[in-house]
C-alpha cells in the first residue's frame, strides 16, 4: 500500500463523504465554548491552547483566560506576568508569550481588528499552517482545509495510506472540503478523529463513513505513524526558602528560562557531581552575605513541558530585622501571604508548602538525612 499511487476520490464519492460526515456532526458534536460563538479571538485562543493539549484539560483554563482577557485589547494591554499566571498549569509556556505578542501585533498593525487573510494570520507569533487554516475556516468560514493529527489519521485510513508526504495529505484534505461549509466540515473532520477514528482502537462499527473507508471496509487499519515525542529530560535542582519573620526572599527569574513567571524562589540546577548542600550554601552566601543554618525538607517533583524536575528544598530562618539582599534588584523580600499572587509556577508553591511558617517547623536536618547522588 505504501508504494501505490494515491488519487483523489471521484466527486460523487467525495460528495457522499461530506454529506454523511456533516449529518453525523450535527447530531454528535461536542458543545464547546468556542463553537457557540466562533469569533476570531475566541477560536484563536482555543486553537493555541489545544496545541499538544487535550480538550478536557483545556476547558477550565479557556473559561478562566477569557474571563480575564475577554478581547484582543485586554490581552495586548496585559503584562507577561499576568498572562502567564492565567496560563499556569497548561505547560508549553511559549504559547502564552506568543499569544500576548500576537495580540500586541494585531493592535499595533491592524488597530485591534483580527486579520482576515491566511497569510496575515499565519504571520502572527505562534501561528503555523494548521492553526492559521483552522482560524480562517472556523472563524470566517473561508474554504481552507485543516490537517491536524486527527484529520491526518482519518485521511490515511480512508485512503489506506501507511506513509505519505505531508503535502499529499493536505492535498487530499482540500479535495474533500465542503467549500461552502468549511467551518462545520473542518470541525466535523477533527471531531470524527477525536471521537470515532481513535489512534489505537477505532470505533469502526459506529463510523458514519465506514462504507467509504478503505480501512473500515476491509476491517483493517494501517498502522499509525509513531508520534515523535520530545525526550523526557530529568532536571535536578535546589530551591532556597529564606524566611525572616513573615517575609520570604524571592528571586527574579531569568529571561527565557523554562520555569514561567517573573519571580520565584532562589535556586539553581545542579550539575553532574555537584554537591547540593555546597551549592545551596554558596547561593545563600551570595544573597545574604553569610551562610545561615540550612535545613533540608522533603523534595518536590514537578513537570514542565518535557522536563521532569526533582527539586531539593532548603530552608533557613533569618533573625529580624530583614537584611539587605545582594544582586542589584535580583532578590527582594516579599510577604509570605502575597506569594500566591507573585508566583506563577506551582513548583514554588509546592516548595513553600514543604515548610510551615516560622516557629512551626519540623525540618529534616541535613546531618540526619544523607544525600545520595
Amino acid at each position: 500500500m505504501g508504494s501505490r499511487v494515491v488519487t483523489k476520490w471521484p466527486e460523487s464519492r467525495a460528495g457522499q463523504f461530506r454529506e454523511r460526515l456533516l449529518s453525523w456532526y450535527g447530531s454528535h458534536k461536542r458543545l464547546l465554548p468556542w463553537r457557540s460563538s466562533p469569533t476570531p479571538y475566541r477560536v484563536w485562543i482555543a486553537e493555541i491552547m489545544l496545541q499538544q493539549t487535550r480538550v478536557q484539560t483545556v476547558l477550565p483554563y479557556y473559561t478562566r483566560f477569557l474571563k480575564r482577557f475577554p478581547d484582543l485589547a485586554a490581552l495586548a494591554a496585559a503584562s507577561e506576568e499576568d498572562v502567564l499566571a492565567h496560563w499556569a498549569g497548561l505547560g508549553y509556556y511559549r504559547r502564552a508569550r506568543n499569544l500576548r505578542k500576537a495580540a500586541r501585533k494585531v493592535v499595533d498593525q491592524w488597530r485591534g481588528r483580527f486579520p482576515e487573510t491566511l497569510e496575515d494570520i499565519g504571520g502572527l507569533p505562534g501561528v503555523g499552517r494548521y492553526t492559521a487554516a483552522a482560524i480562517i475556516s472556523i472563524a470566517f468560514n473561508q474554504p481552507h482545509a485543516v490537517v491536524d493529527g486527527n484529520v491526518r489519521r482519518v485521511i490515511r485510513r480512508l485512503c489506506g495510506i501507511v506513509k505519505a508526504p505531508e503535502d499529499l495529505i493536505w492535498e487530499l484534505a482540500e479535495s474533500l472540503l465542503a467549500k461552502g461549509r468549511a467551518r462545520d466540515f473542518n470541525q466535523a473532520f477533527m471531531e470524527l478523529g477525536a471521537l470515532v477514528c481513535l489512534p489505537s482502537r477505532p470505533l469502526c462499527d459506529v463510523c458514519p463513513v465506514r462504507s467509504l473507508c478503505h480501512s473500515g471496509h476491509r476491517a483493517s487499519v494501517p498502522a499509525s505513524r509513531e508520534r515523535l515525542r520530545p525526550a523526557q529530560v530529568p532536571v535536578e535542582m535546589f530551591l532556597l526558602v529564606l524566611e525572616c519573620g513573615e517575609q520570604i526572599a524571592i528571586a527574579r527569574q531569568p529571561d527565557g528560562g523554562f520555569i514561567p513567571g517573573e519571580w520565584g524562589l532562589p535556586g539553581n540546577t545542579l550539575r553532574a557531581a555537584q554537591q547540593p548542600l555546597a551549592a545551596a550554601r554558596r547561593l545563600a552566601r551570595g544573597i545574604l552575605g553569610r551562610v545561615p543554618q540550612l535545613d533540608l525538607y522533603a523534595p518536590v517533583r514537578h513537570a514542565i513541558t518535557h522536563r521532569r524536575i526533582l527539586a531539593q528544598v532548603w530552608g533557613a530562618s533569618i533573625e529580624p530585622p530583614a537584611p539587605a539582599l545582594a544582586g542589584a534588584g535580583r532578590y527582594a523580600w516579599a510577604p509570605r501571604s502575597s506569594l500566591d499572587r507573585v508566583f506563577t509556577s506551582s513548583l514554588f508553591h509546592k516548595a513553600l508548602a514543604r515548610i510551615p511558617a516560622a516557629g512551626r517547623r519540623q525540618s529534616l536536618r541535613s546531618s540526619r538525612t544523607p544525600l545520595s547522588r
